[in-house]
């Protein structure tokens, strides 16, 4: 029989033993990116969270933030730091930039911007505009990821034709250009066979080409990017949202039509 220990008496209940007291836990918890610095940076203590008891330098993977990384490195360099363990090399990082580039645009058809469109215009505070853009592109990344794996077999070795999912349907002039340019740069950053096809691709499928180049195409990796490429574009088209104001805003597209429960339009 399972006894509830919040049914027995006071005396036995004070002598119940649960999973968490049965099992010994660390009294710390542990820093294993960003470190306090001074030899502080294995943990929070008390995990209070206090800011003003903390020194100003912080580490990122054993690199001080403010004495190196802010001094003689940029955002693109913080982002592989923390997500690899280690500074991109120059090949990596420019690899890598023109990855979250490829990766910026969201259009306000997409859901991440039209969410944090709606989100403003609905009267959310900046806090939660940025909370609502940045959950659209976590799951928009985390959509493309999976739709986008025969890709990434392809591009590993698997042979055969170039999967649909990574094919564009239209090409404009520009985009031929920008896609041979893409395709010659790779080629100089990961080797003479490590390019892109000759079919036309789709924008999203050539950042992804770049990120397996990389060695940093696994899911987490892939949506931590894409979220930190797409946010800024997102946040700024809400931004243009102002509370309340409904008539900027095509609310009848797609047109629709009342109709009461007996199927007639009032």
């Amino acid at each position: 029989m399972i006894v509830d220990p919040f049914e027995l008496p006071e005396a036995a209940a004070a002598r119940y033993a649960g999973p968490f007291e049965r099992v010994p836990f660390p009294s710390r918890l542990i820093a294993r990116v960003v470190g306090l610095g001074d030899g502080l940076g294995d943990g929070m203590g008390d995990g209070t969270g206090d800011g003003a008891t903390e020194p100003e330098e912080r580490r990122i993977n054993g690199y001080a933030v403010a004495a190196d990384l802010a001094r003689h490195h940029g955002p693109v360099e913080a982002a592989w730091l923390a997500l690899r363990g280690d500074l991109p090399t120059a090949t990596q990082r420019a690899a890598l930039a023109a990855a979250m580039v490829l990766l910026a645009p969201v259009h306000i058809g997409e859901a991440p911007a039209h969410a944090a469109y709606l989100g403003r215009m609905g009267g959310g505070s900046p806090a939660t505009t940025v909370a609502i853009g940045a959950i659209g592109c976590t799951e928009q990344a985390a959509h493309e990821f999976r739709a986008l794996a025969p890709w990434r077999v392809w591009l590993e070795g698997g042979g055969g034709p170039v999967p649909e999912v990574a094919c564009a349907a239209t090409v404009a002039s520009g985009w031929r250009i920008a896609q041979a340019d893409l395709d010659v740069r790779m080629r100089e950053w990961f080797g003479t066979g490590r390019g892109l096809p000759e079919v036309m691709l789709r924008r999203v499928a050539c950042a992804h080409a770049i990120l397996v180049r990389l060695g940093a195409a696994d899911e987490l990796a892939f949506v931590t990017l894409a979220t930190i490429a797409r946010l800024p574009a997102v946040i700024a088209e809400a931004a243009h949202a102002r509370a309340g104001d409904f008539r900027d805003y095509p609310t009848r597209l797609p047109d629709y039509r009342y109709v009461d429960e007996e199927g007639a339009a009032p």
